[in-house]
């Protein structure tokens, strides 16, 4: 017995590749799935990345915050260097007075006592001095004392033009010979001593 298809050849051509159609539906759902997976890991990857910049922004403007905060600090910090060149600067060329005060008191004659002293940068170095007078010694005794005085005080490093201003012969009140007795006013050569102190490093300096 022999069959006879009558279906138009188109129908036949559609028949033999619909059991071919649930494969295909397989490869694009598997191709649809593939995509969407890598869709979703690019997107959660890119949600990541977005956050950690995000984070790394927010930290580098709280860094920058922070600088700019210390460099307030960084600018006193250097103001202070500053000052404290200057002031050392200063310091290095400035002239101890009490130094000066007291080498003065150490090469005055054993003779000689001061009443007042006087030390100044700007106004000099002033002495108002006595020593022992009598009319056992001769006048030019007392005044070597004197004298004395003068070229030991000129011989200071930090002291220059020495002059005696004044000497007289006068009484010192309150001179007590012996102990327990009672104080006799005793004949002295009263003088004055005036000098110049050098000027400091930073004095000069400034000088044209």
């Amino acid at each position: 017995m022999v069959r006879i298809n009558l279906l138009p050849k188109e129908v036949l051509e559609r028949r033999r590749y619909e059991k071919w159609y649930a494969y295909v539906f397989i490869v694009f759902a598997v191709l649809l799935a593939l995509v969407a997976i890598m869709w979703g890991y690019f997107w959660f990857s890119g949600a990541q990345k977005n956050g950690d910049l995000q984070l790394l922004q927010e930290q580098s403007q709280k860094l920058k915050t922070q600088a700019e905060a210390f460099s307030i600090f960084e600018q006193k910090e250097q103001d202070l260097a500053k000052r404290q060149g200057v002031a050392s600067t200063a310091l290095a060329g400035r002239i101890d007075l009490g130094r000066l005060g007291e080498e003065v008191s150490l090469v005055l004659p054993d003779e000689v006592w001061l009443q007042t002293m006087s030390i100044s940068q700007v106004d000099g170095l002033t002495l108002a001095a006595f020593t022992p007078y009598s009319s056992s010694h001769s006048m030019d005794v007392s005044y070597k004392s004197v004298a004395k005085t003068l070229v030991r005080v000129n011989e200071l490093a930090d002291v220059f033009n020495v002059w005696l201003t004044t000497a007289s012969n006068s009484t010192f009140a309150g001179f007590v010979p012996v102990a327990g007795q009672t104080s006799l006013p005793a004949p002295v050569v009263s003088f004055g001593v005036k000098g110049k102190v050098k000027a400091s490093a930073a004095d000069t300096s400034g000088q044209k």
